[in-house]
């Protein structure tokens, strides 16, 4: 057996946690995933510290033998979710899902506070999803001795290492960053109650930000000593795991879909808010990105999947061949309603029109994007949507470019991954790492 070193890509998203090792040549040669312990109770979703932990450890023993050659390991997921840490850092309280809506106090006083001009700083409008939002509601709990607030990515840093540090695209998600000039804006983190070195310092993606300490190989198996960064939110760490350029708008399909386009100028923030599109950092901190929510993909077809008592994966092959039925509201009534009732046709004919519909949400985010930061040259598509051949289909059909496809799934584990090849000194910055394979979508 092979003994080369391998780099570790971990995602933690909304629905599962991913583990992916790449070798020098950036080909995958092991994966593993286990579901983010999230669960819904009369509050809201959400889960412990301890059990998002014990996921991990869970996908990282599934690797096997393997983990022990890792050289460096690289940290992406989903942003705004994350806990609250006392001084012996452990959590205050539960991880709240992103989308999870407590926290909307926190989002009326500070939107009364500061205006209209606090989209502007922080690149969108401030919402319940925002982590200073969740800060607020878990303050508002009564809790004390807050000395950190770590985001599950940042988490994860901190288990293995000990080490307390975000990067830029996660900073900026806070809804306490400006991304323009990009710092923390101490004064927003007082008005919601909230001492401003609760949010740790910012680095850039690719820079070692600690090593795997012993205790953290204990309880992962990885080797003490390797190397970790964090390589951002799961979007735009996907963007870098398939080399995306300026001209390139990505199409990240997870629980929510976004469409998003790198920039390497400071974007008109204000004409993005107009467009209802958001303004981000980039992981490496020099460049700035644009996003464009296009519809809960993920939770649609899930909700979808259930009513129509098929698994996606028995319902993309139903849609091979068979026509498209007229579903009308059926994508707002999936995510409202328990029981939705289906439209007329067979299980075949409603997924190629919720596809269809989907694909539609997905043009208009394109759009939106193309109207700011003007023509570009193709739509890639990553994460889970890059696996179904109908839904790729009729992103073509609708999107007013050609589409291409990652034919690595897990893009978002593969640029944390290229990412931890440079804090291991593999290569010095992230376009001298393997190039991705990218194919082009028939319609």
């Amino acid at each position: 057996m092979s003994q080369q070193p391998l780099l570790l890509g971990l995602d933690v998203g909304t629905t599962g946690i991913k583990a992916l090792l790449v070798d020098r040549s950036g080909q995958r040669q092991g994966f593993a995933t286990a579901p983010t312990p999230f669960s819904r109770g009369p509050e809201g979703v959400q889960m412990s510290a301890e059990a998002l932990q014990d996921g991990m450890r869970q996908v990282l023993a599934a690797l096997g033998r393997d983990r022990q050659r890792v050289a460096g390991v690289g940290l992406a997921g989903m942003a705004e979710s994350g806990a609250g840490l006392d001084a012996d850092g452990r959590a205050l309280g539960p991880i709240l899902a992103w989308h999870d809506r407590r926290g909307q106090d926190t989002v009326s006083r500070l939107t009364e506070r500061f205006g209209s001009d606090l989209a502007t700083r922080i690149g969108q409008p401030l919402r319940a999803v925002s982590s200073v939002a969740k800060l607020g509601w878990l303050c508002a709990q009564g809790v004390g001795g807050l000395r950190r607030w770590l985001g599950v990515p940042e988490l994860c840093l901190f288990w293995l290492s000990g080490t307390a540090a975000t990067e830029y695209s996660l900073a900026a998600r806070t809804g306490c960053y400006d991304v323009a000039v990009r710092r923390y804006l101490p004064e927003v983190a007082e008005a919601a109650g909230i001492d401003p070195d609760v949010f740790p310092p910012v680095r850039a993606a690719g820079e070692p930000m600690g090593r795997v300490s012993p205790a953290g190989s204990a309880w992962s198996g990885l080797p003490a000593g390797a190397p970790l960064t964090i390589a951002g939110h799961d979007h735009l760490a996907g963007a870098a795991g398939v080399g995306a350029g300026h001209d390139d708008l990505v199409n990240s399909v997870g629980t929510a879909e976004t469409v998003l386009r790198t920039t390497p100028d400071p974007p008109d923030v204000e004409g993005a808010l107009e467009l209802d599109l958001a303004v981000t950092v980039c992981p490496g901190g020099q460049e700035w990105a644009v996003l464009a929510s296009a519809a809960r993909a993920g939770m649609v077809l899930e909700a979808a999947s259930e009513a129509l008592g098929q698994s996606i994966r028995s319902l993309d092959e139903l849609a091979e061949g068979a026509g498209h039925a007229d579903v009308g509201d059926l994508l707002e009534r999936l995510l409202q309603e328990d029981r939705p009732r289906l439209p007329a046709g067979a299980p075949g004919e409603i997924w190629n029109g919720l596809l269809a519909a989907l694909s539609e949400e997905t043009a208009a985010a394109a759009q939106r994007l193309v109207a700011l930061l003007g023509p570009a040259g193709r739509l890639v598509v990553i994460g889970g949507g890059s696996a179904s051949p109908p839904w790729l289909r009729a992103k073509a059909r609708a999107v007013a470019l050609a589409v291409f496809r990652s034919t690595e799934t897990q893009a978002a584990a593969r640029g944390a991954a290229l990412f931890s090849g440079m804090a291991a000194d593999w290569w010095p910055r992230l376009d001298q790492a393997p190039a991705a394979a990218i194919e082009r979508v028939s319609p």
